[in-house]
């Protein structure tokens, strides 16, 4: 199984961590270069496709409402291009 997250210390330097801790001091998540834009297109073109709220959300790894939510702005930017 792979893992999904790693000790910061483990892959960061010790100045860059003393850094991030002046600004923060809890739990910080920090993804990938692009990983909310493309997650976000694929929902968009499984919605596109035909696939279901809660088929998208089990393939993207997130919950039925982000799926919803994600949906909705993307008809909202669509209709003030049209209007």
């Amino acid at each position: 199984m792979k893992k999904h997250y790693a000790n910061a210390k483990d892959v960061l330097p010790l100045e860059l961590i003393e850094q991030i801790r002046k600004h923060y001091t809890g739990m910080l998540y920090i993804s990938g270069e692009d990983t909310r834009g493309r997650k976000r297109q694929l929902i968009i073109n499984l919605a596109k496709q035909g696939a279901s709220t809660a088929e998208i959300a089990a393939i993207v790894g997130v919950s039925s409402r982000r799926v919803n939510q994600i949906l909705t702005r993307k008809r909202r930017k669509t209709w003030e291009w049209i209007g």
